[in-house]
C-alpha cells in the first residue's frame, strides 16, 4: 500500500456533524422566536432549511452566489415552503443561525478516536469551503483544533473546492506534495474528484451509500474504516 505522509480532511459532514448541529440550532431558534403559530414544528423548519441549504451550497460552489446572498437566501427559501414571505424574519433567522450553529460541539461518531490515532503517524490538515470565521469557530468550539497542522479556507486561497488551485494552495501551505497526500471528504465532486483531478489520492466518505460510477482511491462508510486503510 502507498505510504502517505499528509492527510487532508473536509470539515462539514465529514468530521463536524452538520445535520445534528443544524437541527439542534433550528429547534433552539424556533422555540426562542415562538414560531409555533407560523410553522407546525421545528423539525418542519429544519427539513425546509436542509433542502434550501443543499441547493444554496451547490450554487455557492459553482460561484453563482456570493457570501451575503448565500446567507440570506437559505431562510428565504425555507420560509417560502411554509408560505411565509417575511424579510425581517428571514434576516433574523439567518443572524441567529450563524451565531449559534458554529458553537455546537457535535462531531460524527469516532472522529476523535480516529484523529488521535492518525496524528501519531501523519500530518493532518483541514480544507473547508466554509467561511473563514465560521470554520475557525467550529474548530475552536470542538476539540478539533489540536489535531491539524494547517486549516485552509477560500478566503485564504481565493478559490473553493473542487478548483485545483484550492488544493494547490493547501499543499503549499502544508509544505508537502500531492503524491504524498490523500484527501478525505463526503462531497464526491468538491472533495474527492477535485482532489483526484489535482493529482491527489482520495477517500470518498459515503455513509449514505450514494450510488456513483466514479473511480476513487478508497471508499468508506464510517470514519473508523480509515484505521484499516491508513
Amino acid at each position: 500500500m502507498k505510504k502517505y505522509r499528509h492527510i487532508f480532511f473536509d470539515l462539514d459532514h465529514t468530521l463536524w456533524d452538520f445535520e445534528k448541529n443544524s437541527e439542534e440550532t433550528i429547534k433552539e431558534i424556533y422555540n426562542t422566536l415562538d414560531l409555533q403559530s407560523r410553522i407546525e414544528s421545528s423539525f418542519d423548519l429544519y427539513k425546509s432549511f436542509e433542502k434550501a441549504n443543499r441547493w444554496v451550497w451547490d450554487q455557492y460552489h459553482k460561484d453563482l452566489l456570493g457570501k451575503e446572498a448565500f446567507r440570506s437566501l437559505r431562510f428565504d427559501l425555507a420560509l417560502s415552503e411554509h408560505n411565509i414571505k417575511d424579510e425581517k424574519l428571514s434576516i433574523l433567522l439567518s443572524e441567529l443561525y450563524l451565531k449559534i450553529c458554529p458553537t455546537k460541539p457535535h462531531l460524527l461518531p469516532d472522529s476523535i478516536e480516529v484523529l488521535s490515532f492518525l496524528k501519531k503517524n501523519y500530518f493532518l490538515h483541514l480544507i473547508s469551503n466554509g467561511f473563514e470565521e465560521i470554520t475557525m469557530q467550529k474548530v475552536e468550539t470542538t476539540s478539533l483544533k489540536k489535531f491539524f497542522q494547517t486549516i485552509t479556507t477560500p478566503s485564504q486561497s481565493g478559490y473553493k473546492k473542487p478548483h485545483e488551485l484550492m488544493f494547490d494552495f493547501a499543499i503549499k501551505k502544508a509544505g508537502c506534495l500531492a503524491n504524498e497526500s490523500i484527501m478525505i471528504g463526503d462531497d464526491l465532486e468538491a472533495d474527492v474528484l477535485g482532489a483526484k483531478r489535482f493529482g491527489m489520492d482520495c477517500i470518498y466518505f459515503n455513509p449514505n451509500l450514494i450510488e456513483h460510477q466514479e473511480i476513487v482511491t478508497f471508499e468508506i462508510h464510517s470514519i473508523k474504516e480509515l484505521l484499516s486503510i491508513l
